[in-house]
């Protein structure tokens, strides 16, 4: 009985995950969502009482599995421009070269209609790929916490604004030429 329990719950985090990604936190509705399972709403209320508690979990999940794909920016015996370059790299495989937009890019442009929990949950994911990242430069740079989180958070800010370029102008070369400049610096 509770591996029912958990495939529903999963196949409503899919399907919300889904809707997100294609249009925002108001792109659906519980009915939506149940429909999509093949459930009924109230299942999903049952499972996730509120629109923030559904949301919320999306993006906890989201993070959690994140985090599982990201290798130890500490393990010395890996090579801290490979670190950056697989992490660039993920992003463009996972934004655009699916043609997305990220989870988090979406419900960050959606910030002023989210409930309280799902920022936070939003926030606790930035946090991650800065934290991430900065130890990546940490070592890449050999520089203090405080540079590395400045350089963090300019890379990923090019990587959300050359994926909404890409979404706004359908060029996905537009990627690259905005990273240019980190593949140079940083290699390949």
């Amino acid at each position: 009985m509770t591996a029912d329990k958990n495939d529903t719950k999963t196949k409503i985090l899919d399907a919300a995950e889904g809707f997100i990604v294609q249009g925002g936190y108001n792109a659906f509705s519980f009915r939506d969502i149940a429909e999509a399972v093949g459930i009924k709403s109230a299942s999903v209320h049952y499972h996730y009482p509120t629109k923030g508690d559904l949301v919320a979990a999306v993006m906890a999940r989201y993070t959690e599995l994140f985090a599982q794909l990201l290798p130890n920016p500490n393990d010395e015996s890996l090579d801290p421009k490979t670190l950056l370059n697989g992490f660039i790299n993920g992003f463009k495989t996972k934004i655009v070269d699916q043609r997305n937009m990220s989870i988090c890019t979406v419900l960050a442009a959606d910030r002023r209609l989210l409930p309280e929990e799902v920022c936070n949950e939003l926030s606790v994911f930035y946090q991650q790929k800065l934290i991430w990242l900065s130890k990546v430069f940490v070592r890449l740079n050999q520089t203090d916490e405080d540079t590395a989180f400045v350089s963090a958070s300019q890379l990923l800010a090019c990587l959300h604004g050359a994926s909404i370029l890409v979404q706004g102008t359908n060029q996905p070369v537009l990627f690259d030429h905005a990273l240019s400049d980190w593949r140079e610096c940083y290699g390949k």
